[in-house]
């Protein structure tokens, strides 16, 4: 039997938190949540999870980035696959092709279920 799949979930609001682990458990992953960008890099390095799905605002401000640098640019974290979570899209759209360039994927709030899933499914053929 394939082991479930890891998927941390990084993100200010306790309800889509729990709206994500509903989700997520339901199609058969394990998750864990993340309810800060502080600290954050250090647990994702350390539980290595096979999917992170981030926010880019905390606190109002766009702390995502700074989790999304520190992710990328460490050699460790670099191969987990990224999936940017956020209704910012005044900050996302124009840098999105580079995102891409990077493999990082932009899902955009509100989103549905349907592209949730496909973009873990993406992502799980091209592991």
């Amino acid at each position: 039997m394939a082991r479930k799949k890891h998927i941390t979930v990084v993100n200010d609001y306790p309800e889509f938190l729990d709206l994500m682990v509903d989700f997520l458990t339901a199609e058969g992953y394990d998750v864990t949540t993340i309810p800060k960008h502080q600290g954050a890099f250090e647990q994702i390095k350390e539980s290595r999870p096979d999917i992170v799905v981030c926010d880019l605002i905390f606190e109002n401000m766009p702390y995502g980035w700074t989790l999304i640098d520190m992710l990328y640019l460490d050699p460790e974290t670099r191969p987990i696959p990224l999936i940017l979570c956020s209704a910012a899209t005044y900050q996302v759209k124009d840098i999105a092709p580079s995102l891409a360039a990077k493999g990082i994927r932009w899902l955009e709030k509100p989103f549905t279920i349907e592209a949730l899933t496909a973009m873990l499914r993406d992502i799980e053929e091209n592991m």
